[in-house]
């Protein structure tokens, strides 16, 4: 089979808790929430940063591997998203005033630039290596959005990252016998619904009312993105809403196969 490594399983920082992360490979991850305290110095081989969203808990480490292993680094960072997202990054985090602009920097003993930024597309597969290739597709969250497929010897897993509606992600996994494994976000606990609408994120009982619809029953279900001053009541909430579901509460620095 194959894996992926959580490296942030939750929806904020704190003591013990990272935000969200997937590490596909060496040279590939899914966000940036926490990247260097589980890989430390292999963090200056990550050539590829696919990001879901521009919110800082997706983003925030970008800024501290290139920080802390700038001498280290022999390859451009790529940092890859949709054209909105590489917009806001560019102009609200990597701008020279919150943090240096990478991309007008050369890396150490070389003329590369450190840092360059590539727009993608919904609905298209881009190859990671002769194995393996990844797919976005649009999700609902307060900005503009996305969550990921990653396809590797023809089986793949399917991440939400941070959304309302799972619409888009149901359809997908009923079209597509190659999804085995789904990863999906819920945030808050039930009582604090209104809160979870207005800010797009789901809690137990909307995501176990959402899910009633999809018809397969050999997917395997993964729940990350939990607030963690939140886990205890939420982990009692998904078992009371789960039903015919017997889904998996990610934890930093688990392995997922699919």
């Amino acid at each position: 089979m194959n894996e992926i490594k959580i490296l942030g399983a939750y929806g904020t920082k704190s003591k013990g808790f990272g935000t969200s992360a997937f590490y596909l490979d060496e040279k590939n991850v899914i966000d940036a929430g926490n990247l260097l305290k589980p890989l430390e110095e292999k963090s200056a081989l990550i050539e590829n940063i696919w990001l879901t969203h521009s919110h800082l808990d997706h983003i925030c480490d970008i800024a501290y591997i290139i920080d802390n292993y700038f001498s280290y680094r022999n390859t451009t960072l790529n940092i890859i998203g949709l054209p909105e997202t590489i917009k806001a990054v560019k102009k609200h985090f990597l701008n020279d005033l919150i943090w240096p602009d990478f991309s007008v920097i050369h890396m150490h003993n070389s003329k590369q630039m450190t840092v360059r930024y590539t727009e993608i597309e919904i609905g298209t597969r881009y190859k990671i290596d002769e194995n393996s290739s990844i797919e976005a597709f649009k999700t609902d969250h307060t900005v503009p959005s996305c969550g990921y497929i990653f396809t590797k010897e023809n089986k793949s897993i399917l991440i939400t990252a941070d959304t309302y509606s799972l619409d888009t992600a149901i359809h997908l996994i009923e079209s597509r016998k190659d999804i085995n494994s789904f990863v999906v976000e819920c945030s808050f606990p039930s009582d604090m619904e209104a809160l979870a609408k207005e800010s797009k994120h789901l809690t137990p009982k909307i995501l176990f009312e959402k899910l009633e619809v999809l018809k397969r029953d050999d997917i395997r279900l993964y729940i990350n993105h939990i607030k963690p001053l939140f886990l205890e009541k939420m982990i009692k909430e998904i078992a009371y809403y789960r039903g015919k579901w017997e889904p998996k509460i990610l934890e930093d620095e688990e392995i997922i196969n699919f």
